[in-house]
């Protein structure tokens, strides 16, 4: 298993390990996170693409901002990034809104994206929360943070109650097979219909298996009953 986290803006003022050379307080609790459960951990820089920890860095002030970062960043990181998808089944991913769109074209089942709509005060309590639990506990946990494909994404916000949402929408998911993917993301309202018409299919479907089984216990009755 691998954990990814952002550079942090508070850095060494000497070149150093990119481990060390990242002050901040979030860095440095997913540093210790990594290290006791003994996951590897990767570094998103801003400026130089995907970091090793024991890498040494000069000091920078260069961040993820704009989409021209984004786009800048993820070309940098692609080839590096399949080697890593290919070296561990769990890659984890803690950081900010902006890092994660580096990654977001590359999402699958493999990655589980912490999500915290309070930001980086959400984030550092997730990874205190995580910080007490044992390896078995903590894998057990970070289910909930798995990407999805958008089909089972938003099956699970409308699983048998439409109106009655199970998942938050703003949870990173993947897009590989959407056929409703908007400009500005999924297209809700084209997709309730889809979805509220399969819930009503599944529930027929539902409904006549019940009633063939039913079927199956009377006619079984009736025969017992004539060979008595």
């Amino acid at each position: 298993m691998v954990v990814f986290a952002g550079c942090s803006q508070k850095k060494l003022l000497d070149p150093a390990p990119a481990i060390e050379l990242n002050q901040g307080q979030l860095f440095r609790s997913i540093k210790r996170l990594a290290a006791q459960n003994n996951f590897d951990l990767k570094i998103l820089s801003g400026k130089y693409g995907i970091l090793e920890p024991d890498q040494v860095i000069k000091p920078y002030n260069q961040k993820i901002k704009t989409q021209a970062d984004i786009i800048r960043v993820r070309e940098k990181i692609i080839i590096k990034l399949r080697q890593i998808w290919r070296d561990y089944d769990i890659i984890l991913v803690i950081m900010g809104g902006k890092y994660r769109q580096v990654f977001q074209p590359f999402f699958d089942n493999k990655f589980y994206v912490v999500f915290d709509k309070r930001g980086i005060g959400g984030f550092l309590s997730v990874v205190s929360r995580y910080r007490k639990l044992r390896t078995p506990q903590l894998l057990q946990d970070i289910a909930q943070f798995q990407i999805l494909e958008c089909s089972e994404f938003l099956w699970n916000r409308w699983y048998f109650n439409p109106f009655q949402k199970t998942l938050d929408v703003n949870r990173p998911h993947c897009c590989f097979y959407c056929t409703f993917k908007g400009e500005k993301g999924c297209d809700f309202a084209k997709l309730y219909s889809l979805y509220y018409e399969k819930q009503l299919e599944d529930t027929t479907f539902i409904q006549d298996l019940s009633k063939i089984e039913n079927q199956k216990v009377v006619i079984t009755s009736k025969l017992n009953s004539s060979q008595r």
